[in-house]
């Protein structure tokens, strides 16, 4: 239980985060505009992943998934930078 926990709270955080970030990404003007609605719903966004977490049968599968969602976020971040 603490396990899935833990995966839902670390994990959780810098995938939301990086979420926002491609959704900003994709906007006009590099999301400028949207920021602040963007910070706004980071709160609910890091709740559903920790909440999220729990769906998982044991905290192995949480950490692998969340930590390969966490991976390719960031790869399609990077790659988005990298792209233009």
């Amino acid at each position: 239980m603490i396990g899935r926990c833990l995966a839902g709270v670390l994990l959780g955080f810098p995938l939301a985060a990086v979420m926002l970030r491609l959704f900003l990404r994709v906007l006009p003007n590099d999301g400028a505009d949207w920021v602040i609605p963007a910070l706004i719903a980071f709160f609910p966004l890091w709740m559903a992943w920790m909440i999220g977490a729990f769906a998982f049968r044991n905290a192995v599968r949480a950490w692998a998934t969340l930590g390969g969602a966490n991976a390719a976020a960031f790869l399609m971040l990077w790659l988005t930078h990298h792209a233009g």
